[in-house]
């Protein structure tokens, strides 16, 4: 997921601040640590304008 944010221009503060993250849940989510609530992926992929799915397999 970090790929998808970097490439859409998002810092981890702006993207946390778009989604509502906590940057400590974004960090252990892109780490691989912790999987995201499906709340989180669905704000997740507004944010990024994609689909669930292509987080998913990503």
């Amino acid at each position: 997921m970090a790929a998808l944010r970097t490439a859409a221009h998002f810092t981890q503060e702006t993207f946390c601040e778009a989604t509502g993250l906590s940057r400590s849940n974004l960090q252990r989510i892109e780490r691989g640590v912790a999987d995201p609530r499906y709340s989180e992926l669905m704000r997740i992929a507004a944010v990024l304008d994609t689909r669930v799915a292509v987080l998913v397999n990503d």
